[in-house]
C-alpha cells in the first residue's frame, strides 16, 4: 500500500512525533508541574494527529480512521499547568473544566456525528476561547501578587504563556476568518491551512523549550492577599485615621531600617517568606505592612538601586564591572538591574556611571 503524502502532511508528521516525544518527557521524565505541560503537548499532537489522518484520507484511495477519543481539550491541561505552577495545586472546581471539555469534544460529536459540523465548530470556538480568557486572567492576577513575594520576577511571571494564548487566539482568528472564505473560495483557505500548519510545528518546538528551562516558580503556595473589607464612610473618625495612619508608618520604617542595618537585601534569593524569617515576623503581616506604602518587588529593588549607586563610589568600583556591582548589591538579574534602575533614576547604569565621572 502507497502512500502519498504533501509538504503539509510532512509537516503534521514531524510536529505530532515531536510532541508526543516532549509529552513523554514532561509526563515520565520531568517535575509534577510540567505533568500537565506535557498532557496539554499529547492533546495537541493528536489534535495535529487528526489532521493528518484526514488529510491522508483526502489524498490517498484507502480511509484511516481516528477513533473520537483522540480528541482532548487541550487548553485544559494549559489551566492546570498554570495554577500548579502558582497555586503548586489544581484547584477541585478546576476539573470541571476537563469534564466539560471531554463532553464537548467527545460526547456531543458522538451523538450528532459530522452532520453538523458548523455547530460543532462554534461549540470548540466558544469553549477555548473562554478557556483563553479565563487563563489571561489567572496570569494579570498572577503578576500583581508576584510583586508582593519576590524582589526578582525573571520567569516567575510566566508571561510566555501569555506568548501561547495570542498564537491560539490567532488561529481561531484566522481558522474562523478561513470558515468565511470558504463560502466563497475554495482555493484560498489552502493558504491559511499552510500557515496553520507551519505556526503549529513552530509552536510545539518552542513550548517544549520553554517547559524545560521554566522552573517551579513557588515550592509552597503563594501567600494571597485577604479581601479588606470597604470602609464606611459614616463610621470613620478622622483622628483614629491619623493616628493608624501614623502607626503604619512606623511599622514600615522599622521593618526597612532593619532591612537596611542588616543588608538584608544584597541577599540575590531573598522573596517574602525568608524575609520574614529573618525579621521574625509573621509572612502575612510582613506584607500587610510592605504594601502600606509600597510593593515588596519595588522596596527591596529600590534598596539595591542605592546600595549601588554607593558602590559605584567606593573603592569596588575599580575592582569590578557596573554587573558585579549590581551582584553585590543584591541583584541577581541583569534585566531587573537595568530595569529598577531607569526606573528610579530614570538614566541606564553606564549612563549613571558617565555623569560621575564628569
Amino acid at each position: 500500500m502507497q502512500i502519498t503524502l504533501d509538504i503539509l502532511q510532512l509537516i503534521d508528521l514531524m510536529a505530532f512525533t515531536t510532541a508526543i516525544i516532549l509529552a513523554c518527557i514532561f509526563l515520565f521524565k520531568s517535575s509534577k508541574t510540567n505533568v500537565y505541560l506535557g498532557m496539554f503537548l499529547l492533546s495537541l499532537g493528536l489534535e495535529v494527529f487528526q489532521v493528518f489522518c484526514a488529510a491522508i484520507n483526502e489524498y490517498n484511495s484507502f480511509s484511516f480512521d481516528v477513533p473520537s477519543l483522540f480528541s482532548l481539550p487541550s487548553l485544559v491541561f494549559l489551566v492546570f499547568y498554570v495554577q500548579q505552577n502558582i497555586y503548586s495545586f489544581v484547584p477541585k472546581k478546576s476539573w470541571i473544566l476537563l469534564i466539560l471539555g471531554l463532553f464537548l469534544t467527545i460526547l456531543i460529536p458522538s451523538i450528532i456525528g459530522e452532520s453538523d459540523a458548523l455547530f460543532l465548530r462554534i461549540i470548540d470556538y466558544l469553549f477555548n476561547i473562554s478557556i483563553i480568557l479565563y487563563i489571561f486572567k489567572m496570569l494579570f492576577s498572577h503578576q500583581k501578587n508576584v510583586i508582593n513575594y519576590y524582589s526578582e520576577l525573571e520567569l516567575k511571571t510566566l508571561s510566555w504563556i501569555k506568548t501561547i494564548l495570542y498564537i491560539y487566539l490567532g488561529f481561531y482568528l484566522l481558522w474562523i476568518t478561513e470558515d468565511i472564505v470558504s463560502l466563497f473560495d475554495q482555493e484560498l483557505p489552502e493558504v491559511f491551512a499552510l500557515i496553520s500548519t507551519i505556526a503549529t510545528c513552530i509552536l510545539i518546538y518552542w513550548i517544549g523549550y520553554k517547559g524545560m528551562v521554566q522552573p517551579e516558580i513557588f515550592n509552597q503556595t503563594l501567600y494571597k492577599e485577604e479581601t479588606i473589607p470597604e470602609e464606611l464612610e459614616d463610621n470613620n473618625d478622622h483622628d483614629e485615621e491619623i493616628i493608624f495612619d501614623k502607626k503604619e508608618e512606623l511599622e514600615f520604617e522599622k521593618v526597612k531600617e532593619k532591612i537596611i542595618n542588616e543588608k538584608l537585601y544584597t541577599n540575590p534569593d531573598l522573596n517574602l517568606r525568608t524575609l520574614a524569617i529573618n525579621l521574625s515576623i509573621k509572612e502575612k503581616e510582613l506584607s500587610r505592612i510592605i504594601n502600606t506604602k509600597t510593593n515588596f518587588y519595588q522596596l527591596i529593588n529600590s534598596l539595591r538601586v542605592t546600595e549601588f549607586k554607593r558602590l559605584i563610589q567606593s573603592p569596588k568600583a575599580k575592582q569590578l564591572s557596573l554587573l558585579g556591582l549590581a551582584n553585590e548589591a543584591g541583584f541577581s538579574s541583569k534585566s531587573t538591574f537595568y530595569n529598577a534602575f531607569k526606573k528610579l533614576e530614570g538614566i541606564t547604569p553606564k549612563q549613571y556611571e558617565n555623569n560621575l565621572v564628569k
